[in-house]
């Protein structure tokens, strides 16, 4: 496959995902929005401080510190001192924040399994499932 042949199946891909993954969340209710985006952030790289959500998350360190703080408010967070550096504060999710996502993602994988069910046939399930094999080799850790 030549470099333009590779450029145009990568655009397609991503415009692939994108749009799942945008018409999934509309249709299981779970929009993204900061909140959710750092609920799954702290959920996978565990406690953080808001200046690592803000460089994870490609925002401002004081957006990142707004959040932190509503949801810790709200109780989906809880904060505390780094072991570090008693001034910096690392998050990480308290049990009301890990039901909230487990509820969100809950609900997308739901609206998604009935997307299989009701229009793929057992070929475009195993084929998807082959594509989803290949998907998870892509994001492996690797020589890029």
């Amino acid at each position: 496959m030549t470099n333009s042949a590779n450029f145009e199946l990568a655009e397609r891909l991503r415009a692939a995902i994108g749009s799942f993954v945008r018409r999934t969340r509309e249709c299981a209710g779970t929009p993204s929005d900061a909140r959710s985006e750092t609920l799954g952030l702290l959920d996978r790289k565990g406690p953080l401080s808001a200046a690592m959500v803000a460089k994870a998350r490609a925002v401002t360190h004081q957006s990142a510190r707004k959040v932190l703080s509503d949801m810790e408010v709200g109780g989906l967070v809880n904060g505390e001192p780094s072991p570090r550096d008693g001034r910096e504060r690392l998050y990480r999710l308290s049990e009301d924040g890990m039901v909230e996502l487990r509820q969100s993602r809950s609900a997308r994988t739901r609206w998604i399994a009935v997307r299989l069910g009701n229009i793929l046939d057992e070929d475009d399930r195993e084929t998807l499932a082959a594509a989803i094999a290949l998907l998870e080799r892509m994001a492996s850790p690797g020589p890029d």
